[in-house]
């Protein structure tokens, strides 16, 4: 006997299983931002519903940009496993670590809400949260790219891994802008909106200098 532990197993069932399992839980998550908001349009019976919009105006929007945040993520999460062939121990961890931040969001949405106007903790977690989201989702398509674990691995260069960065650079900016002036809040985030073109530039420099 050698002593050495038998490896894994890995299928595609079990793929299939770890995506179905993270889908689960964003659709979970992605409930959950609109549940305190619910919770004040009960009262609307006992105002109206001009009172609730206005009084829930900044609630709204920051439940409109978590929807939209947390939709974001799972297209992005849906576009990697969809390259994606196996899966790796390591990938298993990294994607738990994505899920504990998407549950983490409505808890981040409601401390950004709930809290003093420009309290630079609650922001700080709320950016915070999606700065770790996206690091997490960048490692992990590096790890299936080292582990030529991506259908389209043939294709994939080094500099396509690195520009998908930028956008934890944009949303790193974002947090310090919002900390710097905290009653910007959330608005910060419309540097995200930058993110493609600014990916699209890069990409077709690179290329432009590889062929010169």
């Amino acid at each position: 006997m050698t002593g050495d532990a038998p490896s894994p197993i890995r299928t595609e069932r079990g793929l299939e299983r770890l995506i179905f399992f993270s889908d689960a839980v964003v659709a979970i998550a992605i409930t959950l931002i609109v549940l305190p908001l619910v919770d004040s349009a009960r009262e609307v019976a006992d105002t109206s519903t001009s009172k609730f919009l206005s009084d829930n105006s900044y609630g709204l929007i920051a439940a409109g940009v978590s929807f939209v945040v947390i939709s974001s993520f799972w297209r992005e999460h849906h576009r990697l496993f969809e390259r994606a062939t196996g899966y790796t121990p390591l990938l298993v961890r990294l994607n738990m670590l994505w899920l504990l931040c998407i549950v983490a969001l409505p808890l981040a949405t409601i401390l950004d809400v709930y809290s003093h106007r420009g309290d630079r903790v609650a922001i700080g977690i709320y950016l915070g949260t999606m700065i770790a989201a996206m690091t997490l989702s960048r490692l992990s398509e590096l790890v299936l790219y080292r582990a030529n674990l991506l259908a389209d691995a043939h294709q994939v260069t080094t500099i396509d891994i690195a520009v998908h960065w930028i956008s934890v650079v944009t949303v790193c900016l974002a947090l310090l802008i919002a900390l710097a002036v905290p009653y910007v809040g959330l608005w910060s985030l419309l540097l995200w909106i930058a993110v493609g073109p600014v990916e699209g530039v890069v990409k077709r420099q690179w290329k432009a200098r590889q062929t010169t």
